[in-house]
This record gives structure tokens, C-alpha cells and sequence, in this order.
């Protein structure tokens, strides 16, 4: 490999994992603002998910309608296909995500 492509590589395996900050940024909201005083260590899925879905469409509103529409329907192929994939992990008594452990 070119020196190029050695330090192109090199930035990849460096990069964080978007989808661990994610979580860890989740995990830290709540933290500091929790849903309850009662369950301190809750998060509430309905506040995640429009939160998702608003930076969705935020980063995809200057793609055309076509864009739009396959962005949208690849995230929800995503979502059942992790929803699958965690759920199988779940019975086996596997975690399903390195990024809350």
C-alpha cells in the first residue's frame, strides 16, 4: 500500500464509532436530566427516537424527494435488521451492543 492509503487506514481505525458517542451522549443526557427522580437511571425511548428522527431530516432536507424517501426507507430496513439482530442476542444472554458496556 501507498503511504496515502497506510494513513487513510491508519484515520479509519482511529475514528471513533458515531453509534458509541451516540449512546454515550444518551446516556449522559439523561444523566444529567433524568425523566424522573424516582428512576434516575431511565431513558425515555419516545424523546430518542424523535430526536433521530428530527436530526434525519434535518441533515437530509436539502436532498431531492427520491434522496429523502431512500434514506428514510434504508433507515427503517436498518432499524428492524439491529432490532432482529439485538433480540436474537437477548434470548442467546448476549449483550447486543459493545457501547454500554
Amino acid at each position: 500500500m501507498s503511504d496515502d492509503q497506510n494513513e487513510m487506514q491508519n484515520e479509519m481505525e482511529e475514528r471513533p464509532c458515531l453509534h458509541c458517542l451516540m449512546i454515550e451522549l444518551i446516556d449522559n443526557f439523561f444523566a444529567d436530566y433524568p425523566v424522573s427522580n424516582d428512576e434516575p437511571d431511565t431513558v425515555d425511548p419516545d424523546e430518542v427516537v424523535t430526536a433521530v428522527a428530527k436530526t434525519v431530516a434535518e441533515l437530509t432536507c436539502g436532498q431531492d424527494a427520491t434522496g429523502r424517501q431512500n434514506l428514510i426507507e434504508q433507515l427503517m430496513r436498518e432499524v428492524m435488521e439491529y432490532d432482529a439482530e439485538y433480540r436474537q442476542q437477548d434470548e442467546l444472554g448476549t449483550p447486543g451492543s459493545g457501547a454500554r458496556h
